[in-house]
């Protein structure tokens, strides 16, 4: 995806299916406008747009997910200055995971991935990942028998991440700071809210305590658009809602009269890889999982899919 001021051009999220040429050719796009290059899914590899020439530029560019990063890949965001988006809650959604992602904080922001799916709460993404990280180093620890006498990941590290990284991996010294000269983009929080009420440190209270709901107000580029709790919109919200709604429906409907893909068999993009079904979580006594269990595509999960015997 090459970000260009409010639009975007997004590469395919296949690299079998980009190749050389199409890079190359966005990167090119980007390099010569002076705009930020941020690759997705299996286009996230640093070593891949470095074989192409790109890595190593002015130009900002950004990996989101960075899922299976190697070492050599590390190496190269350390020294060519580039940076990845880590997405918390879409790792987790999906499974993909994020277990390099810890070593190469140095390097890296946060990101949401895509409002359609999660939220865009950033401070919601930034606590996710700090208790991730203090699970997985404290585990270090713990697995092997012994007691850690430190917290892993500080909040005033977590809420780095939150805000000056992201300036950092845009390569722009204006953003995330509050400085003489900085973007005027300003978030308020209501402290007197009885979830941050009584906080001692506001950045603990902030990382640990707050939501969306404690946002007073929200200033960008030094303009409020958020005041006293209420958007600043100049149009009537009702009706941008009702657009907004018609617009989403008609997209659902297309999705409605989709047919769902056969996810049996081979795995199409990767040799040797099958589809497998994953165990299905029971809250509930009896066979409720949640899931609609009469679809073409889904026909529900039964209690003998996860008796002792076909369990691994």
């Amino acid at each position: 995806m090459v970000a260009t001021g409010l639009k975007t051009f997004q590469l395919s999220h296949r690299t079998t299916s980009v190749g050389p040429g199409i890079v190359r050719r966005f990167a090119s796009f980007a390099l010569s406008r002076n705009k930020v290059l941020i690759l997705g899914s299996d286009a996230n590899s640093p070593q891949l747009v470095n074989s192409y020439g790109f890595l190593n530029t002015s130009i900002p560019i950004v990996f989101s997910h960075g899922s299976y990063l190697t070492v050599q890949d590390a190496t190269l965001l350390r020294s060519t200055n580039q940076h990845l988006s880590i997405t918390a809650e879409s790792e987790r959604h999906y499974g993909h995971g994020d277990s390099q992602s810890p070593y190469i904080m140095d390097q890296a922001s946060l990101g949401v991935d895509t409002h359609f799916t999660y939220s865009t709460d950033i401070i919601g993404q930034a606590r996710l990942w700090l208790q991730t990280v203090r699970l997985l180093f404290y585990s270090q620890v713990l697995g092997n028998w012994g007691i850690p006498p430190n917290n892993p990941m500080s909040v005033e590290q977590s809420f780095y991440l939150a805000t000056r990284a992201g300036g950092l991996a845009l390569h722009r010294n204006d953003i995330g700071v509050l400085v003489e000269g900085a973007k005027a983009d300003l978030v308020v929080f209501d402290a007197t809210s009885p979830n941050m009420l009584g906080w001692a440190d506001p950045v603990a209270a902030v990382m640990l305590h707050s939501n969306v709901g404690n946002v007073q107000h929200v200033l960008v580029d030094g303009k409020f658009q958020k005041r006293d709790f209420s958007l600043t919109t100049t149009r009537n919200y009702t009706d941008i809602a009702g657009q907004f709604l018609a617009s989403a429906r008609r997209i659902q409907s297309i999705w409605e009269k989709t047919p769902y893909p056969d996810l049996t068999g081979a795995w199409p993009y990767t040799p040797g890889i099958n589809y497998t079904r994953a165990v299905t979580a029971y809250v509930e006594p009896g066979q409720e999982n949640g899931y609609p269990p009469v679809l073409d595509w889904y026909q529900g999960d039964t209690v003998s899919d996860y008796e002792p015997d076909t369990c691994s």
